[in-house]
């Protein structure tokens, strides 16, 4: 069975998984520049206080711990003529265009009134990011359901994720500078290029199988799904790995500027260079990670690229020239990539189990709850910083203040305890290479017989 699972033909062609990793690359560019610059631009720019700040990014993540559950239970019983993923895709991009152009807009100096119109912000611009983002995270393990085409168009969409990494740091790294005008030209350049990105992928690569067609009608109620997927073990540890996996990104994202400026003394360009670096380097190293995925499995291949990054990002506890930084960044790159490979690539072993349990996938509702936790990484981020911060002496950004050691400290120390608790979730997730592969041989069968009856209707 396992051999005529390797060989089955693809259904689906080149251009169409090329084109439905093109709304990969929208994702992580729209978002990691909003990371990187939103706090940049409101701490350093506008001068908003960091307390306001963290009130904000709380209550934003709370929203969004909402948000994401109730989107992703909404597209598993969601019945169109367009499926039931692709219409809130469409419905979500626009707005999530507007908004990533008026965010650079407060229309106040005042800090409350401030407050008030970044919590707006925040809000909505997640709400419609949500809508894109959580229905293309569903529809790859649905469309691609053997292990070879997951790990090609796993390649391709990390390629396209890195390259959308690397356009989040660069692109606004080449326009921005400490001034309001450069950072809203920033987010119509931004705004622009994701629109693209996201016409093409809709149009060319976001389909959806006629296996699942009827899939909305066993779908679960909101506060059924919550639960149901908290009886599954596997979910359980994804989730919390996920959440860490988030936790050390945010905090990269959110500090990498602030980092090159206060320790390695680096401009926006010259810093968002290292990050460039970092990121050319994941994508490079998709192609060893692909390897071994196919060689040792998923669960294996992460291990191995949660130590590689850890250990290479230990020099930035010490150093503070940039040449050597630069050198740091490309091996930090490797392990980097198989993070990024591999933590989207797993949580598929656990929907597919759960359909073969069940007979129904219910990609929404696992996405939608790993979300919820996600958001809350978000909130453990923020936080960290903001004490950190206060602890420092530096509740308003002042370059005089030496706040080095509380920077290295979230740099690297915070993110490596992280990984190691990651490190022990994984050694107990139960999906080795060898029940990956059983999965994939019973599923065959199984999507066949849906296929027949949806067939025969």
């Amino acid at each position: 069975m396992s051999e005529e699972i390797s060989k089955q033909k693809s259904r689906f062609s080149k251009g169409q998984k090329w084109s439905f990793g093109m709304g990969n690359f929208a994702q992580w560019f729209i978002n990691t520049a909003f990371n990187i610059w939103v706090f940049t631009y409101y701490f350093t720019v506008v001068g908003l206080n960091i307390n306001w700040y963290v009130l904000a990014a709380v209550i934003w993540t709370l929203w969004n711990a909402f948000n994401d559950p109730f989107i992703g239970y909404l597209s598993d019983r969601t019945k169109t003529r367009w499926g039931r993923r692709k219409p809130y895709i469409m419905l979500g991009t626009i707005p999530m265009l507007i908004l990533e152009i008026i965010i650079w807009l407060p229309p106040t100096d005042n800090q409350f009134f401030t407050f008030i119109y970044l919590l707006i912000m925040l809000l909505c611009y997640d709400t419609f990011y949500t809508m894109i983002a959580l229905p293309f995270d569903s529809l790859f393990p649905e469309l691609y359901t053997t292990v070879k085409e997951r790990s090609e168009v796993n390649t391709i969409k990390q390629l396209l994720a890195v390259l959308g990494l690397l356009a989040a740091a660069l692109v606004p790294g080449i326009i921005v500078d400490n001034d309001r005008t450069s950072y809203l030209i920033n987010g119509i350049v931004t705004s622009a290029i994701v629109a693209i990105s996201l016409i093409i992928s809709l149009k060319w690569g976001v389909t959806e199988r006629k296996e699942f067609k009827l899939d909305y009608q066993k779908s679960f109620k909101f506060f059924e799904g919550i639960k149901y997927s908290f009886k599954n073990k596997g979910f359980i540890l994804y989730t919390i790995m996920f959440f860490l996996y988030e936790y050390v990104l945010l905090l990269l994202a959110t500090l990498v500027q602030i980092f090159g400026r206060q320790i390695l003394k680096s401009g926006p360009f010259q810093t968002s260079i290292i990050m460039g670096i970092m990121y050319i380097m994941a994508a490079l190293s998709v192609f060893l990670w692909k390897w071994l995925d196919l060689k040792i499995g998923s669960r294996k291949g992460l291990a191995i690229s949660v130590v590689a990054y850890f250990i290479a990002s230990l020099p930035l506890m010490f150093i503070d020239r940039y040449e050597i930084a630069v050198v740091v960044a490309i091996f930090m790159g490797i392990g980097f990539g198989g993070m990024l490979y591999f933590i989207y690539l797993i949580i598929a072993d656990v929907v597919d189990e759960d359909e073969l349990k069940s007979g129904v996938r219910h990609e929404g509702t696992f996405f939608g709850v790993t979300n919820f936790f996600m958001r809350l990484s978000m909130i453990l981020s923020i936080v960290t910083i903001g004490l950190v911060f206060v602890q420092s002496d530096w509740e308003v950004y002042d370059p005089l203040i030496d706040v080095t050691f509380g920077l290295r400290l979230l740099f690297i120390v915070i993110p490596g305890i992280a990984l190691g608790i990651l490190l022990i979730c994984l050694y107990f997730y139960p999906f080795s290479k060898a029940k990956v592969d059983e999965l994939k041989s019973k599923l065959m069968e199984l999507h066949k017989e849906k296929e027949k009856r949806i067939n025969s209707n």
